[in-house]
């Protein structure tokens, strides 16, 4: 008999194993899990090395797997005005002057969090309103989504826009009607004019961004990311914090399209690295998002009928980009938000399988937001994989608004995603979202809007469980407890099948454990 590292006993531990479903005690040697059972059955794996600890009755779930992170933007943002909870544009003057004064003149003043639909004037800040709180000093302040974004006059001049100034393809530089002069608000691919014209992260910073976000993700129970990059240096940063020994949790890259045929050129691919980071997918960004009416509609949104969003690629150079990944072996992550692009996105798709058949092949489409029975029938047939989050619920609360009650009805559709059949997985899009699994559970379950579409607890666990690790092709080795199964898990404050609904939220992590490693505890 060999003894274990760690056994965990008095616990009520739920192992999302059906020929187990339910435990006691577990034993963890070298990382991984070697027996599971009652505290009768753990006592012979402890020797007098073995770290015991009882758990007091508390519950042990499955290592939580985040399926769609932005791992070095959560961390940046910590360092960042926190623009999520304000209420007026005056207080976002009011935090932006606050800022200049905290850094030296020539720096930029960047924020992110604000959304329109909770500002008291209920319209977009514009770059006069930027203007009269800090007219010589450059400011940036992203949207909460991420796809729209403000600058003031000063930053302005730094990037050289201009009336003349003609927009990226794919991107839209909002002018004043009268005037026709930028009025300071960048969409999508315009957002690209800013964004090299900000400082160069230097590596140093960038590690501590990478780290700062891991440790926030350990705290919230997350055991494996699904990181997402469009940067090599954000890989190398990762990579040096693995080898100092400094990485709390296991990482699956999504690597951005534009870098795919740099990592083709070095011979890597799917699948290459380790048990702690490893490249996973390769994203295509399609489409905007719906708070900023940049994802793509089939029809206009019926708040601005002006507009059916923005389709960020042709039809011609989105299947090259799918082509290219899928004929390489990698897994697809494609960011599908509007009807018209999840229909456009499954078109390609099926054209490209056809062509080129893999058998297994899981690609997955993130986020598909806004769905009808037909698209999902579609889904289903073509063996894709939905990537939701489920927090967008509560944060969206504007949704029949933006859309109309007919497609309000079929937006964030867990439910009925789920009983089509379709393998589903929950991830948060942090920063866009709170990175805690635990809020995206509670969103799932104790669903005000639509409520024919809640989950119960168990499919809303296993969105970021099992079905997770099946959506990285590791559920042999992650998403429930077993043997042979690597040794991350998450100790809770309560039995979560035990709560109602509306006490979801007031879960606690207690406890954090990768590969048999205690990565965090709520002592800390």
């Amino acid at each position: 008999m060999l003894y274990a590292d760690l056994v965990l006993i008095n616990g009520n531990i739920i192992s999302m194993n059906p020929e187990q479903p339910k435990a006691q005690a577990l034993a963890i040697k070298h990382g991984k899990f070697v027996a599971v059972g009652t505290e009768k059955e753990i006592l012979p794996y402890i020797g007098k090395n073995t770290e015991k600890i009882d758990l007091e009755g508390k519950s042990v779930v499955p290592g939580f797997i985040d399926t769609h992170v932005h791992g070095a933007s959560l961390g940046k943002g910590l360092s960042q005005i926190n623009l999520r909870y304000v209420k007026s544009i005056k207080e976002i003057q009011k935090k932006v002057k606050q800022r200049s004064q905290e850094i030296p003149e020539d720096n930029w003043i960047i924020g992110r969090g604000w959304d329109q639909d909770k500002l008291a004037e209920k319209r977009y800040p514009q770059c006069s309103d930027l203007d009269q709180a800090v007219p010589n000093q450059p400011v940036f302040l992203l949207r909460v989504c991420g796809h729209l974004g403000i600058i003031n006059s000063k930053a302005m001049k730094l990037v050289g826009l201009t009336k003349e100034t003609k927009p990226p393809k794919g991107g839209v530089i909002d002018k004043n009607p009268k005037t026709h002069e930028p009025n300071g608000i960048l969409r999508e691919h315009a957002l690209k004019l800013v964004y090299k014209h900000l400082p160069k992260t230097g590596m140093e910073t960038l590690k501590q961004y990478c780290l700062l976000a891991c440790q926030v993700m350990a705290k919230n129970g997350i055991t494996t990311a699904h990181w997402i990059t469009n940067s090599v240096n954000e890989i190398q940063a990762l990579q040096e914090l693995k080898k100092s020994d400094l990485l709390p949790l296991r990482i699956y890259l999504l690597i951005s399209v534009e870098s795919l045929d740099r990592f083709i050129e070095t011979g890597l691919s799917t699948g290459f690295g380790d048990d702690k980071i490893k490249i996973g997918s390769v994203k295509i960004l399609t489409d905007g998002s719906l708070g900023g009416r940049t994802a793509a509609l089939d029809k206009p949104y019926n708040d601005a009928p002006e507009t059916k969003g923005i389709l960020l690629h042709s039809q011609r150079q989105l299947e090259r980009y799918m082509t290219r990944a899928h004929e390489a072996g990698f897994q697809l992550a494609i960011h599908t938000i509007g009807d018209k692009t999840v229909r456009t996105v499954l078109r390609i798709l099926n054209k490209v399988l056809q062509k080129i058949p893999r058998i297994n092949h899981r690609h997955r489409l993130e986020h598909v937001s806004v769905l009808n029975p037909k698209l999902m029938k579609k889904i289903k047939e073509i063996g894709a994989i939905a990537s939701v989050q489920p927090h967008f619920v509560i944060s969206d609360f504007w949704i029949e608004k933006r859309l109309g009650k007919t497609r309000a009805r079929w937006t964030y559709a867990f439910k009925s995603i789920l009983n089509q059949g379709i393998m589903t997985m929950g991830g948060s899009d942090a920063p866009v979202e709170p990175v805690s699994p635990i809020l995206g559970i509670y969103a799932a379950v104790a669903r005000k809007t639509i409520p024919q579409e809640r989950l119960t607890l168990d499919e809303a666990l296993r969105l970021y469980t099992v079905n997770a690790a099946y959506g990285s092709f590791e559920e042999d080795v992650k998403g429930s407890i077993q043997p042979d199964k690597f040794a991350d898990l998450v100790v809770l404050s309560q039995d979560p099948y035990k709560t109602t609904y509306e006490q979801v939220k007031n879960l606690k992590v207690e406890m954090t454990i990768v590969g048999g490693k205690i990565v965090y505890t709520r002592e800390q």
